[in-house]
């Protein structure tokens, strides 16, 4: 009896081990039909890797060693990035004093007067308690490119590509709103920033275009149909210089006199600096709205912690050569800080293991409000609603040609996973490309 028991249980324990194997092939089959096989992915270049998110085992991959042009799902990159590099908080400026004169240098801190960040500003009202002279120095050789490295430089026109530099004002942008009736005791008409560019404004009716300025120059001229209400609010990059700046600078502080310097940055542990916070406001903006000034700005933060000054150059080599390496990620060549440029090439299978990566060193709850939610907010509000509950949480990205996604996915079991979908030399509607997805992402929930 004690046999026929042992021998029943050996039968048990090979059975199940068979309905696993089965299991994982029906996995793969299933998989392969909606993501290798796929009509709508045909002519394009797909990549996918799946994998559970506790253990980190790969599930399932298609073409998830090869590279891709990642668009804006490098800024899980950058996340990292920060805060392995800045945590939670990074310093705004270093500066020295001396009589009533204020020597400052750039860190790359982007919320100084941004109009999405007042309460957030903190380099703002250490300005605004300045008194004297405050000259802002630009040492020779440390001049941060306006562009990334593979940016497209006919963007200048549109609302996503904002100029960078070691010390932005008011984001590096145009606001504007128009509140064409008083409400609740608001005032009615137009407001904006920087003042100076927002009051400039000339009109000029035969042109097409909302909103348009010439490269190089912030004088902005605008169309009939400007003051249309689904214009507002509005933003758009503006012509970045030093000179513009402290320009920007003496008018927003007028208890103190502001000069541009060419002084060499001292060794840092001579000079003092503002630190301030990185509230997770900004991280949100960055992942769940995708933008991409406050990803490149990050970069040149973290370079300034790691350096003393925002030598990305350095700091890029270092991250790939180094920080990637010790992760054991593999080769990834990483470009810029947003994702606007063709020149960042990373491996759906990568990603997947960065999102472990993140999920351990943030925390999953945390991560979750970061993210973009499926049905919820973001990029993906209108995206992966095809299940009676959020059940995605994913960065998106974009370029002409390519269409990805990498985030979390809860299944209907609890079960915890991670993905990537990568496409690029897409040619079709993303529209139909986000359908597939919603198929594929749902079985996943459906069945896992």
């Amino acid at each position: 009896m004690r046999l026929l028991l042992s021998l029943s249980f050996l039968a048990f324990l090979g059975f199940s081990s068979s309905a696993q194997v089965i299991s994982h092939r029906s996995l793969g089959n299933s998989l392969d039909n909606l993501v290798r096989w796929n009509t709508v992915y045909s002519e394009g270049h797909t990549g996918f890797s799946l994998s559970d998110l506790d253990s980190g085992e790969a599930l399932y991959g298609y073409n998830a060693e090869r590279y891709f042009v990642p668009a804006s799902n490098v800024k899980l990159l950058t996340f990292f990035v920060a805060q392995q590099m800045l945590g939670e908080e990074a310093p705004a400026v270093f500066y020295r004093a001396h009589g009533d004169t204020t020597d400052i240098w750039g860190t790359g801190y982007p919320l100084l007067l941004h109009p999405s960040f007042y309460a957030h500003d903190t380099l703002g009202g250490w300005l605004a308690d300045r008194r004297g002279h405050l000259v802002y120095h630009i040492p020779a050789g440390e001049e941060v490119p306006r562009y990334g490295a593979g940016w497209s430089w006919d963007d200048y026109n549109y609302g996503y590509v904002y100029e960078r530099s070691a010390l932005p004002v008011y984001g590096n942008r145009l606001y504007l709103d128009f509140r064409p009736e008083a409400v609740d005791g608001e005032v009615s008409g137009l407001f904006g920033s920087p003042p100076t560019v927002a009051a400039a404004l000339i009109q000029n009716a035969r042109q097409p275009r909302a909103i348009s300025r010439r490269e190089g120059s912030n004088q902005f001229t605008v169309g009939r149909n400007f003051y249309h209400p689904g214009n507002f609010p509005l933003e758009r990059s503006l012509s970045v210089s030093p000179e513009f700046t402290v320009e920007q600078l003496d008018a927003a502080f007028p208890d103190v006199a502001v000069s541009l310097g060419d002084a060499p940055r001292p060794p840092r542990a001579t000079l003092q600096q503002v630190t301030t916070p990185l509230p997770d406001t900004l991280l949100r903006k960055m992942l769940q709205v995708s933008d991409n000034f406050l990803a490149e700005q990050l970069i040149l933060l973290a370079a300034t912690e790691r350096y003393g000054w925002p030598d990305e150059e350095t700091f890029f080599s270092y991250l790939t050569d180094t920080l990637f390496v010790d992760m054991q990620l593999g080769e990834i060549r990483y470009a810029d800080g947003s994702g606007l440029s063709r020149y960042n090439l990373v491996k759906p299978r990568q990603f997947t293991q960065l999102l472990t990566a993140l999920d351990r060193a943030v925390g999953r709850d945390r991560l979750l409000d970061l993210l973009p939610t499926g049905g919820v907010n973001g990029t993906l509000e209108k995206r992966f609603d095809n299940r009676p509950e959020p059940y995605v949480w994913a960065k998106t990205g974009s370029l002409s040609g390519v269409i990805c996604v990498s985030g979390l996915l809860r299944s209907r079991s609890g079960r915890w996973l991670s993905f990537s979908f990568l496409h690029n030399n897409v040619m079709v509607s993303p529209s139909a490309y986000y359908h597939e997805m919603e198929n594929t992402l749902g079985w996943v929930y459906d069945n896992l």
